[in-house]
């Protein structure tokens, strides 16, 4: 477990690529198509999938084609100095969208979920969400969650909390030592305290959290290996109820949670 902590480090997961965000109404984008992507190479191995049977309003379908061809890319870049049969070759993209399963008339939430290996000991997770506003025509990014910088304070405050929680949790688990169990909290702190630093781009991927009647009732927040745990731990998920950001909640958004209205006279 040391070890895994000690191996975190600031290589930007691929993960994180930047594609278009579709904020006009669907009328203004083309349809694209998604069909299943299969490449075999010397060098470079790529399986990309996309949702069968579904229905995908065409600004979405554009996102997601978008991360799945920026994903591509990368991997064939760095391929390019490759040879074949050199030692960790062939490079590999493997990665599946598919639609969360859900009941809401009002959000729609898609995943993409994969891992690109270009070298080194292992691969680097492939995360993206994509939370799609049925009745606005749009995504709901990060950016449109919360208002205020006191927002994201508090969104902040509750989600390292959780993590460490998490942390110590996996420690008891493991049968640790106190002695060893502080070592290893001491590593991770400041991992944790900058990979949930009060910004939006630390929280880009989430999912609804909904009630049986299809109102989102909180927030699932995933974050990669190495942003707020070792690559051993995997994927970090963290639930955060909305009472936590209620206060805060956009009005673009608000009405696709199960918070009650707020007055002129408390806005913050």
């Amino acid at each position: 477990m040391a070890a895994l902590i000690a191996g975190c480090d600031k290589t930007p997961s691929p993960g994180a690529v930047n594609t278009p965000s579709a904020q006009a109404g669907a009328a203004q984008v083309a349809d694209v198509d998604l069909t299943d992507i299969i490449e075999q190479k010397p060098t470079y191995l790529i399986g990309i999938t996309f949702p069968k049977d579904v229905s995908i309003p065409p600004p979405l379908k554009s996102e997601i084609k978008a991360f799945a061809d920026a994903s591509r890319d990368r991997l064939i870049i760095a391929a390019r100095d490759v040879k074949p049969g050199s030692p960790g070759a062939p490079y590999d993209l493997s990665l599946e969208f598919r639609e969360l399963p859900g009941n809401s008339p009002a959000v729609r939430t898609f995943s993409a979920d994969g891992s690109m290996y270009t070298g080194g000991e292992h691969g680097n997770a492939l995360i993206r969400r994509f939370v799609w506003d049925v009745r606005g025509e749009r995504l709901i990014t990060a950016n449109d969650l919360v208002s205020t910088p006191e927002g994201w304070q508090a969104l902040s405050k509750f989600v390292k909390e959780a993590l460490l929680k998490q942390a110590g949790e996996r420690f008891e688990e493991d049968q640790l030592s106190d002695a060893e169990k502080a070592a290893l909290l001491a590593q991770l702190k400041p991992l944790v305290e900058e990979g949930t630093q009060p910004s939006a781009e630390n929280y880009q991927d989430f999912e609804p959290m909904l009630d049986s009647n299809g109102k989102m009732i909180g927030i699932t927040f995933i974050f990669p290996p190495y942003q707020v745990a070792g690559y051993a731990d995997g994927v970090q998920r963290v639930d955060v109820p909305a009472s936590v950001f209620a206060p805060y909640l956009s009005a673009n958004v608000r009405n696709h949670f199960d918070v009650p209205p707020i007055s002129p006279s408390t806005t913050p």
